[in-house]
């Protein structure tokens, strides 16, 4: 191996390290810790970590006070948290649908997503498992798909005035091919199917024998402001169990005072 692969190797490993100082520095975020503390709950040398913490601070990620020895996370890092496409940018929305997010977990025991339009893709910012959790999960918060991938992602598309909806279609023909058996027929089925029934289900086209029951969500000025969708394994989603999420959706949904 030559000099170059491993510097370059040596460069991920102190990288690695350094990122998991962050999750400790943040779980004690309001009070602040010091070296000794980070190093012993990184497993590292008083050295190594005071190494990585600098590096940190010299990057913006972390802030240190030179008086009380104390680490805090930095500015830097909430800019990056806050940045175009991030999933902290609709904190507000996320707050206000929490209430709607968990109380569909309940009702329906299986695992909810909420997603936001973001350009011509899907961005997820909250998810709620239920008692009966997908042995398969692909989606997570700050996941992003094409829009027409996934059951919120498709009600999303759906929801999109005609001609943008068709420009999205048009452009991602050959996109959706990459994921399981979608096919640009597929979308437009489930595009039909919210039309006719204001909500559409994915049937395992993407992942193998797990599938999901999405509806759009409005404000009362029929803003789409997102999608809210519940995934199961296929063998729950019977037609019953699918009318069964809908009307659980969106009672919580009209109980958080959005429409469907």
């Amino acid at each position: 191996m030559n000099t170059e692969n491993r510097d370059t190797r040596g460069a991920e490993t102190s990288l690695a390290k350094a990122i998991r100082l962050l999750p400790i520095v943040a779980e004690r975020n309001a009070t602040g810790v010091n070296l000794s503390t980070v190093a012993r709950k990184a497993g590292l040398t008083t050295a190594t970590a005071r190494r990585l913490l600098q590096g940190l601070v010299d990057g913006g990620l972390l802030s240190f006070d030179p008086y009380s020895k104390i680490y805090t996370l930095g500015i830097g890092l909430f800019d990056l948290a806050g940045a175009p496409g991030s999933p902290r940018q609709f904190d507000g929305l996320r707050l206000r649908l929490r209430p709607a997010v968990e109380e569909t977990a309940a009702v329906t025991g299986d695992t909810v997503y909420v997603t936001v339009p973001h350009g011509d893709e899907a961005l997820c910012i909250d998810t709620e498992t239920g008692p009966y959790p997908i042995s398969t999960n692909t989606l997570h918060v700050g996941s992003r798909r094409p829009l027409g991938v996934g059951a919120g992602s498709a009600v999303l598309l759906a929801a999109l005035p005609e001609e943008r909806r068709e420009r999205v279609l048009a452009g991602n023909r050959e996109v959706y091919g990459r994921y399981g058996e979608l096919t640009p027929t597929a979308v437009r089925d489930m595009v039909a199917h919210w039309q006719r029934h204001r909500y559409l289900v994915n049937r395992s086209v993407i992942i193998a024998d797990v599938g999901a029951v999405a509806v759009a969500i409005f404000d009362e000025t029929h803003r789409l402001l997102g999608a809210l969708s519940v995934a199961a394994l296929k063998s729950r989603l019977t037609p019953e169990r699918c009318e069964e999420a809908v009307a659980a959706m969106s009672t919580a949904l009209t109980r958080s005072g959005f429409t469907i």
